[in-house]
């Protein structure tokens, strides 16, 4: 949950109503498109141009989640040398109704009846032969000196030293993709949807829209949006704010629902296995960083696997640590997968002070902190909240449905700061550091406001520092 963040309602239960072509007969081919309903009226509307106010203003706080599992189905591995009667048969067994394979994915969905416990069913699918894995679906959720005109509001940008690092690199290269996996985002102006004006010269590459099955991965919430301005928004424009990788390309991948696509009967959840689809796109679509802005609360072993895969195929990953540091401090997944995979990092946020916010998690997992931001304080005396400002839409119109009308928000969390890893990581691959491992490597070893001992839980191994990343391993030209 990102402490901070306006409401959205992510984590509603939601269920998968089964239609009758993908009975257990369907088996193990790909999903057919689901109907798309009211977003494909959205985008048929007439186009309406973007407007953006000068209201500047905190983040409203989000709803506590309500649901920790997708209704309806088991996310399952079936054993390779299974044949696909025999995998509808056991299922049948444990009392499944249908099952499928999704696009971009290397496991099954098991569908149950809505009102069964996906919990039990697991274990009894896990106790079938012939199953390798089978998991509840955990419910996924979003963990929150150039020229442009509010860049002094950016205190976050300056503490990192984010004026002598460009001095380095100036915004990377369009030879680089950061996927942002995240709400989608506000990118192009088709029908109800408007691109954000201080992301009109940022470039963007084809990304896709899993909660709605189609290739507009349009931002009906707002997260996704904020996350990917601090990442490249459009810089030294005079317009706005700055970005930190302002010359890469950004590929939009929606996973997270708002309360407008899930009131509108999105075809799919936010889960982890949507996550995991997601990932692997980016990977296979040409992504060399991606940014995980978001959270379960349970872990998956279809993500565990989509990470590796990325990784695996060189393509860094910067994922939120959590942001129930004040409030339990319950681990988070998939950051927590980072400990133990090289070229993946969660991150940790950091106020004003560079000091751990209160509200991020601290646990043995947290790699790196960088700015997450704290509404609740004003350590520089701007008379501001001090969270991490970006241009998004406004909650005014977006909770009435309009989704092409604009503010600066100051949103704070862990999904901010992970923002700031992500575009770190694209500098360095921009600079000739192309191993997802040895972007890791340079982010820790040239950290700033190094714990005692070398890591914490608060920081793990520091604070983020741009410059000296830059200078000490990644200066390639």
């Amino acid at each position: 949950m990102t402490k901070g963040s306006r409401p959205t309602a992510v984590l509603a239960s939601l269920g998968l109503v089964l239609a009758a072509a993908l009975a257990l007969a369907g088996g193990a081919g790909q999903s057919a498109s689901a109907p798309q309903g009211l977003k494909q009226s959205w985008l048929r509307q007439a186009s309406q141009p973007a407007t953006a106010s000068e209201f500047i203003r905190p983040a409203r706080p989000r709803p506590a989640a309500e649901a920790r599992y997708v209704p309806g189905r088991v996310v399952v591995r079936f054993d390779a040398d299974l044949r696909a009667r025999e995998f509808r048969s056991l299922a049948r067994e444990a009392g499944a109704i249908a099952v499928r394979r999704p696009s971009w994915a290397d496991f099954h969905y098991v569908e149950i009846p809505p009102d069964a416990d996906p919990v039990a069913a697991a274990e009894r699918l896990r106790a079938q032969p012939g199953i390798a894995r089978a998991e509840p679906d955990p419910i996924v959720r979003p963990l929150w000196r150039p020229n442009d005109q509010y860049f002094n509001l950016q205190w976050h940008l300056q503490r990192v030293g984010m004026e002598e690092a460009w001095e380095l690199n100036q915004g990377g290269s369009s030879r680089i993709t950061v996927a942002v996996i995240d709400s989608g985002v506000a990118f192009v102006n088709q029908g109800a949807f408007a691109q954000a004006p201080d992301l009109a010269g940022t470039r963007f590459v084809p990304g896709y829209d899993f909660i709605w099955d189609d290739d507009v991965p349009t931002d009906t919430d707002g997260h996704g949006t904020h996350v990917a301005g601090t990442i490249a928004q459009t810089t030294n424009n005079s317009v706005g704010l700055a970005g930190i990788a302002f010359n890469v390309g950004i590929m939009p991948i929606k996973v997270l629902t708002s309360d407008w696509d899930e009131e509108n009967n999105a075809p799919n959840p936010p889960s982890m296995s949507v996550l995991a689809r997601g990932i692997r796109f980016a990977v296979d679509h040409g992504a060399r960083v991606i940014n995980l802005s978001l959270g379960a609360d349970a872990e998956s072993f279809t993500v565990e696997s989509a990470l590796r895969y990325a990784v695996g195929q060189g393509a860094f990953v910067a994922a939120a640590a959590g942001n129930s540091g004040d409030e339990g401090n319950a681990p988070e997944w998939p950051g927590a997968y980072a400990k133990d995979i090289d070229g993946m990092m969660a991150v940790g946020a950091v106020d004003y002070n560079l000091e751990r916010a209160p509200y991020s998690t601290h646990r043995d997992y947290v790699e790196i902190a960088a700015p997450g931001g704290d509404n609740d304080a004003d350590q520089n005396d701007d008379d501001y909240g001090d969270g991490i400002l970006q241009q998004t839409l406004d909650p005014d119109y977006q909770e009435r449905g309009i989704f092409n009308r604009f503010a600066y928000m100051f949103y704070q969390g862990t999904s901010m700061a992970t923002a700031h890893v992500s575009a770190l990581a694209a500098l360095l691959m921009d600079q000739g550091i192309t191993n997802p491992a040895a972007v890791e490597a340079a982010i820790k070893r040239f950290a700033s406001h190094k714990p005692p001992g070398g890591r914490s839980d608060d920081l793990g191994y520091g604070v983020i520092d741009p410059r000296a990343s830059l200078l000490g391993l990644g200066l390639a030209k």
